[in-house]
């Protein structure tokens, strides 16, 4: 008898533990695991990118950064004790998709920033979306500088795509003479490079097809046009079809020199063309974590290990980052409103170099890095690095 009236008093106190429990989850929505850790409140930063397809490396090279960027940001309790999550959607690298993820994004009120931008087509049709929902985007590759609007919370992070055609022009003047050279690419990519080059350059526009064959053919008529074979290459297409051409070239044994725009550099590139990508030379708005200065590999290991894709995406994330608490030291309770209006005030000592924003959006003197690509390693061997004034000082709009 004993035995069991110890047993309803043990019964009778494990009931009111519970009750207390669950009336402290719905006064507080914590649970008691949320009692026993703490709990933090969220926010989120998505990243829209390849996860799927040929150019899924690509996504999983930002992702990366991104990664590293909010669990060191976490891990520091982040500002206001806030834990950021990420929200990480494929867009195939086809704009359609890209333009759906922008929306799926937008529904959800907890992210307030974007990283995104590998490329001019994707950056194109999600930027008009993301600006609609009042979502702050930072755009992290070489796109065309019209798609940056600090207004409208949209800014770039790298070198834009008319930076790169001066610099590469640059690096080329000094290199070659100026004499029938040919940029392989769409006809918007083509352009900066002909007005940079009007008397001695021309654009050519490879097929649409992707077959090796076709290809392999386009490319030996367009070496054997003329009275003379081009002595310069640029290619300003992007990695996939860059990579077949550049194995189309190489096993036509033409002599010339082969040059990659920043669209072109990456992974993909060698995993195409493999050995025959040794020797061109490559344009990158980043350069690889191997060949940070040491003070930043000492600081975190994993950096080496990171790709000039995942270092823009991790400062991109960084720029969100302290937005957001710019935001929150400023109005209390962070808001896509709020990180839009912290933007233009972001300063962020990034892998990438110091990062400040003008008022339309373009990185004040981002650099550009030139590389060799050598031992069938993306993006190779650093030739130089060169930094490019800022869009008010160089009179660009």
């Amino acid at each position: 008898m004993a035995l069991l009236e110890r047993l309803i008093r043990i019964c009778s106190n494990f009931c009111k533990a519970a009750l207390l429990l669950l009336l402290l989850q719905a006064l507080t929505g914590c649970t008691l695991l949320d009692t026993c850790r703490g709990t933090r409140p969220i926010l989120k930063i998505g990243l829209i990118a390849p996860f799927e397809g040929i150019e899924r490396p690509l996504g999983y090279e930002a992702l990366q950064g991104v990664k590293l960027a909010i669990a060191q940001w976490n891990a520091q309790d982040g500002p206001g004790s806030y834990m950021i999550e990420l929200v990480a959607l494929n867009d195939a690298n086809d704009p359609n998709e890209a333009r759906l993820q922008a929306r799926e994004l937008s529904v959800d009120p907890a992210v307030l920033g974007v990283v995104a931008g590998w490329n001019t087509e994707t950056a194109e049709a999600i930027v008009p979306v993301l600006q609609q929902e009042g979502l702050a985007t930072v755009l992290s590759w070489s796109v065309p500088h019209g798609l940056a609007d600090l207004g409208h919370g949209t800014a770039l992070i790298a070198a834009n795509e008319e930076q790169v055609a001066e610099v590469l022009v640059r690096y080329l003047s000094d290199t070659v003479s100026c004499h029938n050279i040919v940029v392989v690419g769409d006809e918007r990519v083509v352009a900066p490079y002909l007005s940079l080059f009007p008397d001695c350059a021309r654009g050519v526009f490879p097929p649409e097809s992707q077959g090796r064959e076709e290809l392999r053919s386009w490319v030996t008529t367009l070496l054997q046009e003329g009275p003379s074979p081009p002595e310069t290459l640029i290619l300003a297409a992007d990695a996939v079809q860059a990579g077949e051409i550049v194995r189309a070239v190489r096993q036509s044994f033409w002599p010339g020199l082969l040059v990659g725009a920043a669209r072109t550099g990456s992974t993909l590139l060698l995993d195409i063309a493999g050995r025959e990508a040794h020797g061109m030379a490559i344009v990158s708005p980043a350069p690889a974590g191997s060949d940070l200065p040491p003070h930043f590999r000492e600081t975190v290991n994993s950096l080496a290990a990171l790709s000039p894709r995942a270092l823009l995406a991790y400062d991109a994330a960084q720029v969100l980052l302290r937005a957001i608490d710019i935001n929150v030291a400023e109005e209390g309770i962070p808001s896509r409103e709020g990180l839009i209006r912290a933007l233009p005030r972001v300063r962020v000592k990034g892998l990438t170099g110091t990062i400040t924003f003008g008022p339309d959006g373009q990185r004040s003197h981002p650099a550009i890095w030139l590389y060799r690509i050598e031992d069938d390693r993306y993006p190779g061997t650093p030739i130089r690095q060169i930094s490019i004034p800022s869009t008010s000082e160089s009179g660009e709009r």
